[in-house]
């Protein structure tokens, strides 16, 4: 956007490469032996290519959006569920079923010895003669379930069956846990034999197997499997396929037949509700049955989707699918296949009930597909939201009317509680994964309108306010907060922001961590940037106390005592202290006096270099001036290694030039920069061999160098002093003598001249 709302830079990088590049970038990381196994996260930064940043609607979670599809369960679980695992059976090489796992910690090691020697048998020939052999050892519950899981699996329905159907006819006190297993595998015997079955009664059969599942769930039997949950999924099934046709669906040259079935407008709204309910209480395959029913839908033609449309549920679904994919519609600027698609629907999608529960979200769609002037109908009728209000601030962005765009911003946050936003951080154990991953997406959208609205203010010349709205935003736009905080804004208005907004928070440093798993709250974070800054332009007295990590404050407190030593005294004391500086300046700077961003990227402990990954864009004449008057001197990468060359360079001006410690200053500040900017290395080299002792180590000049010895120096400086005053004498001595001769003479002469006058 910068100043034009609708002007782009002059031959911007086309969006792919852009992209391309980042994706590469991201990609290599994860394969860079050097660097981290998988890479770090390399968060979002839309203070970069802000037209398009400040244009684009993300796309939500599917698993957000379905969640109000769902129904509360008519029971409550008496147990925790069963850890989600397959061990592996090293004796026969291979997984074990999650039920045989959870046999492992369920039953005593007498009893899983029994159980696994029937499953473990070679038939069910065999299994049931030992079945018979093992009588009173092995409680009748455990024995017919396992008996019936042999005869599963060896297909023998009929016979499986008919141990399952013993297993739920024994009391209840002796079921041993296998009744809700022996119901849940009847009813998948039915529903395997309903398929080459020319009626419904298996269907039938199977639905009330799981009905009477769940009815001993609700009456108090422990369900660590959570079965009763995959029952709704097997119960949605039932419904689909109960007295449907099946249709042979189009597929590729080399794939299986595809079936697919006729869905009945009469069902669909169950099927639906019970895959959402399945879903939001932490069954994945609720997920992946709506997702695949949404693709269903979306390959039917209109007049096939048209009756299924009038379902609220179906309407639902669909937008929330939408939503989800709405990074599909288009590429470059043109919408493609799904985009063209969802375009076709809207033209039949009924409004009038939608509107007031889901206009915003049509409108959402609506300006994802690029139609602005249906995104804008729809917001006119939609109830005021938070999404209304930022879609209207996107609209007026297109539009160039900034003003009006802020407001919109300011709309928009006030639609998002503190409460809501924090929820995540008081969730206890009986809260389903599915709130927790509702709360983070609701945080998700706050900090992304948060982090826009800083954007625009930055757009508009309002840097301070900026900085405020998106340090609200949060870590997942750090890049954003840094930028502005360390370049744009002056490093007086970022002192007295951060001495009036952001207290150092408590935080218990890690004595052995690496820096991407230690991460310190944000606003340590940025006090740390503001007190890099200070040290970087020499206001030492004031940095420390921006430096919390007890570490980086001795560092930084001895770094400034060396600097005022080497300031207040001479010779080579000052020198000593110069060192000192210098050894400090190269291997804590990036902790230091590193920029966050570019050149150093301490923000990556100096890992990566981002600076050729992005697009450069054009700022405004007074965002640029700020920019220009905060770069690094010099502006290149680990910057700080060259102000430690320079320190010892400095250092070594104070010594005498004939000692070692000359020698080793102008080494070490030689290797600092070597390889990196070898004009420097040689004008320190130069200087050396111009001026310098000759060392044994001198033709490794640079790369191995000697530390620099001051108590060495101290000695040749007296040493120099002595020769200095010998030369002087040696220099002086025969004119002297010549002087005093002379003198002598002249005496002499005038006390001879004297005596005669008076004679």
């Amino acid at each position: 956007m910068r100043h034009k709302p609708h002007s782009l830079p002059a031959n911007p990088l086309p969006r792919w490469k852009t992209k391309f590049k980042q994706t590469s970038l991201i990609g290599l990381s994860l394969f860079s032996p050097a660097l981290l196994a998988c890479g770090p996260d390399f968060p979002l930064q839309l203070t970069q290519d802000r037209q398009y940043n400040l244009s684009y609607l993300p796309q939500t979670s599917f698993s957000q959006q379905i969640n109000g599809l769902a129904k509360p369960l008519t029971w409550q679980f008496q147990d925790e569920p069963a850890a989600q695992e397959y061990l592996w059976d090293e004796v026969h090489s291979r997984y074990l079923s999650q039920t045989r796992a959870y046999e492992n910690s369920e039953l005593s090691e007498a009893q899983l010895a029994l159980v696994n020697s029937l499953r473990d048998a070679q038939s069910l020939a065999e299994a049931e003669q030992i079945a018979a052999q093992l009588k009173e050892s092995l409680a009748p519950a455990l024995t017919w379930y396992s008996l019936g899981a042999m005869a599963f699996d060896a297909k023998e329905y009929d016979k499986a069956s008919n141990y399952f159907k013993k297993v739920i006819a024994l009391p209840e006190t002796e079921r041993a846990g296998r009744s809700l297993w022996a119901l849940y595998s009847l009813s998948r015997i039915e529903l395997i034999k309903s398929k080459t079955a020319s009626d419904n009664s298996h269907f039938v059969q199977a639905n009330a197997y799981l009905q009477q599942l769940q009815t001993e769930v609700t009456q108090g039997a422990a369900d660590p499997l959570r079965l009763s949950l995959a029952g709704l999924g097997e119960q949605a099934y039932i419904l689909l396929h109960q007295g449907q046709a099946q249709i042979q669906v189009a597929h590729g040259e080399y794939e299986p037949p595809k079936i697919d079935v006729a869905l009945n407008p009469a069902t669909l709204d169950k099927v639906i509700e019970l895959y959402a309910t399945q879903s939001v209480q932490g069954d994945s395959s609720g997920y992946d049955s709506l997702l695949m029913l949404s693709r269903s839908l979306m390959s039917k033609n209109i007049n096939e989707l048209k009756p299924l449309l009038q379902q609220p549920s179906v309407q639902q679904l669909l937008i929330a699918y939408w939503q989800s994919s709405a990074n599909d519609f288009a590429f470059d600027g043109q919408l493609i296949d799904m985009g063209q698609k969802v375009a076709e629907i809207l033209t039949v999608f009924p409004t009038d009930g939608a509107v007031l529960s889901q206009g915003d979200k049509l409108a959402a769609i609506y300006y994802q597909l690029g139609d602005y002037a249906s995104a804008e109908r729809m917001l006119a009728l939609a109830k005021p939201s938070g999404l209304t209000w930022w879609l209207t601030a996107k609209l007026m962005l297109q539009k160039g009317d900034q003003a009006q765009a802020t407001k919109a911003y300011a709309q928009a946050v006030h639609h998002f509680p503190t409460d809501a936003i924090s929820s995540t951080e008081h969730l206890n154990a009986k809260d389903t994964q599915q709130q927790a991953i509702d709360a983070d997406a609701q945080q998700a959208t706050y900090c992304r309108i948060r982090a826009e609205q800083g954007v625009l203010s930055l757009e508009r010349g309002e840097y301070v306010d900026a900085l405020s709205q998106l340090l609200a935003s949060g870590d997942e736009y750090w890049q954003d907060i840094a930028y502005v905080a360390e370049r744009v804004l002056t490093t007086a208005e970022l002192k007295l922001f951060i001495d009036e907004h952001v207290p150092v928070m408590t935080f218990e440093y890690p004595k052995d961590s690496d820096w991407y798993d230690s991460v310190e709250p944000i606003n340590n974070r940025l006090r740390y940037l503001l007190g890099r800054r200070l040290l970087r332009e020499g206001a030492i007295a004031e940095a420390p106390v921006y430096f919390s990590n007890p570490t980086l404050n001795a560092n930084v407190l001895e770094y400034g005592k060396a600097l005022t030593t080497a300031k207040n005294s001479n010779g080579i004391e000052s020198a000593r202290a110069y060192w000192s500086a210098a050894e400090l300046a190269r291997h804590q700077g990036m902790e230091i006096l590193g920029f966050e961003l570019a050149p150093d990227y301490s923000i990556y402990a100096g890992m990566f270099d981002l600076r050729d990954w992005y697009a450069a864009d054009k700022l405004s004449d007074k965002e640029q001036q700020r920019i220009s008057a905060s770069q690094a001197i010099p502006d290149k990468r680990f910057h700080y290694r060259y102000q430690a060359a320079e320190l010892a360079n400095k250092a070594a001006d104070l010594v005498p030039h004939n000692s070692q410690a000359y020698a080793a200053l102008l080494c070490q500040a030689t290797g600092w920069v070597l390889y990196r900017d070898d004009e420097l290395a040689r004008r320190y080299y130069k200087k050396y061999v111009a001026n310098g002792p000759f060392v044994p180590w001198a033709e490794n000049f640079g790369t191995q160098c000697e530390t620099p010895d001051f108590d060495r120096a101290v000695e040749r400086e007296k040493a120099n002093q002595i020769a200095e005053w010998n030369a002087i004498y040696h220099k002086l001595k025969k004119p002297v003598a010549v002087s005093f001769a002379i003198i002598a003479a002249l005496l002499g002469a005038y006390a001879w001249r004297r005596r005669k006058r008076k004679q």
